[in-house]
């Protein structure tokens, strides 16, 4: 019996040991990660009889994968779900002037490498916007990583320990980039700080630091970590949600509290895709600004019959982003990258309708059409 590998159900799963970085281990850990040694005997051996290679993280393990893939003649889809400010950020080098760049460019020439992966999955057009910047060639679609049907609206969902209270939620790792530092602040600032409870669903190395500025400014603050049952029950009951994020890739914790039908209050940032799933001007609020924030809450702690309306219109909007959605978006994407159209440059939003076809064989005179083209699609992927 091989002890690298395990079952789930019929799935076979093979098992890699820790990789140790030594200058950044702690800090993986306490992102309550872990990077994976690579085995390329073991990756060669699972990858000879499958059809598509579907690689979810850029890391030692998935670079391999790539690699190997790509020698064994395998299409391949490499996903963007880390943006490379999570690096960047976590590893202390926010304000690294150029750090950011040089990451992305790594990140292009090490993993996603053209020669390798003709396929990138963007979580959302906030991410598509980013690749492009960088003049990453691939076929890239647009697809929400989706959120589980358990989340959704619930009745008579409050319990006594939130009766008269005013709840607002936030859910993620504890950390820099998350800036829950300025939903504390905000609520600090807010008129209505005495009526409100903020629970913290998450843990991270910020954790210490967050309830010793919760008692500084005398906010009513609890940080749990929930199963998803609690979660969804949470969420129910909470009357905001807040995702104050500098950077999402896409944030399917807002996503499972707008299927719960909470209101959220989402960060304007250029890096955060969360503000696609804004509904309302009042729910997005000046990245980083703690003026801004307290007033989009007290705004919505105000306007009770607009709240109501909107919890509607948030539950029926986040059908679009079912887990149901992404599983069948991705299954077409299988099928194109099968069928090897190798002459076409694809982007497309299977969530919201956009599409770009174009063929790879082009004049001089066409390359710089395209370039303006995808210029200009670039904004407009920003701005969605």
């Amino acid at each position: 019996e091989n002890k690298d590998k395990t079952k789930i159900g019929n799935e076979e799963i093979i098992e890699f040991p820790i990789l140790v970085i030594p200058a950044y281990q702690k800090i993986i850990e306490k992102q309550h990660s872990l990077i994976a040694k690579p085995d390329d005997e073991k990756i060669r051996e699972a990858l000879k009889d499958v059809d598509v290679v579907h690689i979810y993280m850029p890391f030692f393990l998935g670079t391999h994968c790539a690699k190997i893939a790509h020698e064994l003649d395998k299409p391949i889809l490499g996903c963007y779900h880390i943006s490379a400010q999570n690096i960047t950020y976590n590893a202390g080098m926010k304000y690294i002037i150029g750090a950011t760049d040089v990451a992305y460019l790594a990140m292009k020439n090490i993993h996603y490498r053209y020669d390798w992966i003709k396929n990138i999955y963007c979580p959302s057009r906030c991410i598509a916007a980013t690749v492009l910047k960088y003049s990453y060639k691939q076929n890239l679609h647009i697809i929400s990583n989706g959120y589980d049907p358990i989340f959704r609206r619930l009745e008579n969902e409050v319990s006594k320990e939130y009766e008269n209270k005013i709840l607002i939620v936030s859910v993620g790792r504890l950390t820099e980039e998350k800036r829950q530092d300025l939903i504390i602040k905000s609520i600090g600032k807010s008129k209505y700080k005495d009526k409100i409870v903020l629970v913290l669903a998450g843990k991270g190395p910020k954790q210490a630091y967050y309830e010793r500025l919760a008692k500084k400014c005398k906010v009513d603050l609890q940080i749990k970590f929930l199963d998803q049952n609690s979660l969804v029950k949470l969420l129910n009951e909470a009357y905001l949600f807040i995702q104050a994020s500098d950077v999402e890739t896409e944030s399917i914790s807002c996503l499972e509290a707008i299927a719960c039908g909470t209101v959220p209050i989402i960060s304007k940032a250029n890096m955060c895709a969360t503000k696609q799933f804004s509904r309302h001007q009042k729910s997005l609020f000046k990245k980083g600004s703690v003026r801004s924030l307290s007033s989009k809450i007290d705004f919505w702690i105000e306007n009770e019959n607009l709240h109501a309306e909107m919890k509607n219109e948030y539950a029926e909007f986040a059908k679009r982003f079912s887990l149901e959605h992404t599983i069948d978006s991705t299954l077409e994407v299988y099928e194109f990258m099968l069928k090897k159209q190798n002459y076409e440059y694809v982007i497309k939003d299977y969530n919201n309708p956009l599409s770009l076809v174009l063929s790879s064989t082009v004049s001089k005179n066409q390359i710089k059409i395209r370039a303006g083209l995808l210029h200009h699609l670039r904004r407009l992927l920003l701005n969605a």
